[in-house]
């Protein structure tokens, strides 16, 4: 079974996200030894992203470690049934996500779970359809306090 950057770089539907990880040098993390769990918004997430925001977000590096940071949780392999059983987890970013069942679907914050349970050798993915507002505005405010 391959890690999760490997899950990551054959599925073909995060493209964009592997390229954030492999500019920031996070690849070591994703295939370290795990468990992690790890939020996986797909292309079409980064693409939904306004104007001049999204150009803002992947040309700032410490925002983008903070966002990766953000969707990782460590020391963790979290099934969708367990994140919805915690409800409330904490990131290796150290803020709290909200996993939730709603009319939308599971939802992460405010993104919703296109597949779940993706297991790889050192954690376990869960797709999103988009990039969660929540985290993207946490990450903001982390970057910011850290920048001042």
């Amino acid at each position: 079974m391959a890690k999760i950057l490997d899950m990551l770089q054959n599925d073909g539907r995060f493209g964009r996200l592997v390229e954030i990880i492999q500019t920031l040098g996070e690849e070591k993390m994703l295939q370290g030894e795990g468990p992690m769990t790890f939020f996986a918004p797909v292309d079409s997430a980064w693409d939904a992203i306004p104007e001049p925001n999204r150009a803002m977000i992947l040309n700032d590096r410490q925002m983008l470690s903070h966002l990766i940071d953000y969707f990782t949780i460590g020391n963790h392999k979290c099934t969708l049934d367990a994140l919805l059983e915690k409800n409330v987890v904490q990131t290796v970013e150290g803020n709290s996500i909200m996993v939730r069942n709603t009319d939308r679907g599971t939802q992460v914050d405010e993104a919703v779970v296109l597949e779940g349970d993706i297991e790889a050798e050192n954690g376990i993915i869960h797709a999103l359809d988009s990039v969660p507002f929540a985290t993207l505005s946490q990450a903001y405010e982390a970057y910011m306090a850290v920048s001042e």
